[in-house]
């Protein structure tokens, strides 16, 4: 009940950034759950004693998205350049255990590319522009339903008919079943989006996107329940009712949003 909860909450709210008004208010909702995102795995780094630097990450993350809202990708090297100059001289300058400095910097870091790097390419999509086709709302809509789908295939088919265990160590709920199940909702949901929203999107392409990016959604969350795994920690946080934290929902999300972003630079561009 609360996971129908929070989709009955943040569903419409997502919907009429994607498909209505500036794009300003869709950055900021991405921005909102990067930046939480980001707290929740400096947490989680925490416990393993890996303490980076949260302010600096956290400030070049929105550096990044600020970035990618104004496209301006030649400024994305520099600002990860300038957080790992200003990353270590933090570490040198404040760290008394030199023999956790590399764990720390490197945690900062990844943090940053891991979460704001792949996470602003949803900002990237969302500012395409669109001449009245309203391609961004399409893509990003497209993006949604395909995870979406496969997320709630994985679990149903899982549940009913889920026997061989797909990762045990990492994930002892997951299926191989479910995985079978998710992959076949992801491309009837890139189907379902070809016939009634995003014609633009070839049949001989969708299908293909549609695997890749269940796929990749299935490691992305495997990669997530690792780092969980590896800090002694169930779910990133609390913050949603039934889903845990804003990072273990972010996690099949964050590995695709580049797979769509440069399918458009490629693809349709």
């Amino acid at each position: 009940m609360a996971r129908i909860i929070s989709a009955v909450v943040f569903l419409p709210i997502l919907i009429v950034t994607l498909w209505r008004g500036s794009p300003v208010y869709f950055a900021a909702l991405v921005g909102i759950a990067i930046a939480l995102g980001l707290v929740e795995y400096y947490s989680l780094a925490e416990r393993i004693g890996a303490r980076g630097g949260r302010v600096q990450g956290i400030l070049a993350s929105a550096g990044l998205l600020i970035a990618f809202f104004l496209e301006r990708p030649d400024l994305i090297g520099v600002i990860l350049a300038a957080l790992v100059i200003v990353e270590l001289t933090v570490q040198l300058l404040s760290n008394p255990d030199l023999r956790g400095t590399i764990t720390a910097a490197a945690a900062t870091v990844f943090g940053v590319v891991y979460v704001a790097l792949l996470g602003g390419h949803l900002i990237a999509i969302r500012m395409i522009a669109d001449a009245g086709t309203q391609l961004p709302a399409k893509l990003l809509s497209l993006f949604f339903l395909i995870i979406f789908a496969g997320d709630t295939g994985a679990y149903y088919v899982g549940r009913l008919l889920g026997r061989h265990k797909l990762a045990p160590r990492i994930s002892p709920g997951k299926t191989v079943e479910g995985l079978i199940g998710g992959l076949g909702a992801n491309v009837g949901a890139g189907l379902i989006a070809h016939y009634t929203f995003f014609p633009e999107l070839k049949i001989a392409h969708a299908v293909p996107l549609a695997l890749v990016m269940g796929v990749l959604g299935v490691i992305g969350d495997l990669c997530e329940s690792m780092l969980k795994r590896g800090a002694q920690a169930k779910d990133a946080g609390q913050i949603i009712p039934g889903h845990g934290g804003v990072l273990d929902r972010l996690d099949s999300l964050l590995f695709n949003a580049p797979v769509l972003y440069y399918y458009y630079v490629i693809f349709m561009k």
